[in-house]
């Protein structure tokens, strides 16, 4: 058989495998193999290796866009100056991801501004970007998820659809009050992920002290320490708002 045959026929088997990444760098693989005089076995594995991290990339563009992240937060970005009681060896631990791997829950705790969210975004697009599946949702989301979910007696496709995730991450959690049928699904949500040691990210503006004060049944929220809490790491933040920092530098508050 020719050359030029095999060529053809090796372009329209990787056309038909859909290996469409490997499809398009075959040319430069080929040509490079010639000059370096590479054996057979290297050719392939060239040509694989930019088909398999197509394939990685394409999948963490996907979960992105499913996770429901509202920004992109890197960790790296955090002002550990603004914030300096923030521990930054801790942070540097999670974002190794071992916590995931583990199953161990991240709880991050101070008032609004501090750059919760902020460190809760920055692990979850550390998780995404190993392959992970991420779901984020506020509390108030969640909430309206909820809701609408029962009116179509889809609260168990919800649950699960969140169960299938690798890292939950519920932000905001302390805003706004639950009844007591939100506080049993997201009780119930907790509960199987601790039981599946899976991770779940949670911010709040409450101290744990003070969880009783948004769930109905101030047992359910000791229940629900007691899953969270198990295998955890927690860190309290109790700097200034950077909102209220750059308002006041600003001079558009005295406060």
């Amino acid at each position: 058989m020719s050359g030029a045959l095999s060529y053809q026929r090796v372009k329209e088997q990787l056309e038909s495998l859909k290996l469409h990444a490997a499809l398009v760098e075959l040319d430069g693989v080929l040509e490079r193999a010639q000059q370096d005089e590479r054996l057979p076995v290297e050719v392939l594995d060239e040509l694989f290796s930019h088909e398999l991290r197509h394939r990685f990339e394409r999948r963490i563009s996907a979960n992105l866009q499913l996770s429901g992240l509202p920004c992109q937060k890197r960790l790296e970005d955090y002002d550990f100056d603004a914030q300096p009681q923030v521990p930054r060896r801790t942070l540097e631990e999670l974002a190794t991801l071992r916590f995931l791997h583990n199953g161990e829950n991240v709880l991050l705790l101070g008032p609004c501004g501090v750059g919760k969210t902020h460190l809760a975004i920055g692990l979850a697009l550390k998780a995404l970007e190993h392959g992970h599946r991420v779901y984020f949702l506020t509390l108030h989301d969640l909430i309206t998820k909820i809701r609408l979910a029962r009116e179509k007696n889809r609260l168990h496709t919800l649950q699960a659809t969140i169960l299938r995730t690798t890292l939950f991450v519920l932000d905001e959690l302390g805003f706004l009050p639950l009844s007591q049928e939100d506080a049993t699904f997201l009780f119930e949500l907790i509960n199987k992920r601790y039981l599946a040691r899976k991770s779940t990210i949670i911010t709040s503006n409450k101290s744990y002290g003070q969880w009783g004060d948004v769930f109905p049944d101030p047992v359910l929220a000791v229940a629900l320490l007691d899953r969270l809490l198990h295998h955890a790491t927690t860190i309290n933040i109790r700097g200034e708002s950077y909102r209220l920092k750059h308002r006041r530098e600003a001079g558009l508050t005295t406060a």
